[in-house]
């Protein structure tokens, strides 16, 4: 397991990856994929909410509802949201609908 502030480094290191490509005019997706960020502080998590926001970066993060801080729930844009009801791929006892 990686701690939260090896987490906080990954994701400035895509952040800043993106922010140089578009300077040098690389194409590239504004898309981020990332997991274990239930590890970082919250303050954390609600400033890089707000930085992507601002610089049009899509950033999904498969997190735990309780483990996000309010801050950045109220400001988040859900396309999805799992439950014990609602799964993706309709798995249940280990066969796929």
């Amino acid at each position: 397991m990686s701690s939260g502030k090896k987490q906080e480094e990954i994701l400035c290191f895509d952040l800043a990856y993106l922010l140089f490509a578009d300077e040098e005019q690389l194409p590239c997706l504004h898309f981020l994929l990332n997991d274990k960020k239930e590890l970082m502080h919250d303050n954390q998590l609600i400033k890089v909410a707000e930085f992507v926001q601002n610089k049009n970066i899509q950033l999904v993060i498969s997190i735990l509802k309780d483990k996000l801080p309010v801050a950045v729930l109220d400001k988040a844009h859900i396309a999805i949201e799992l439950s014990q009801q609602e799964k993706l791929f309709r798995i249940e006892n280990g066969l796929r609908f």
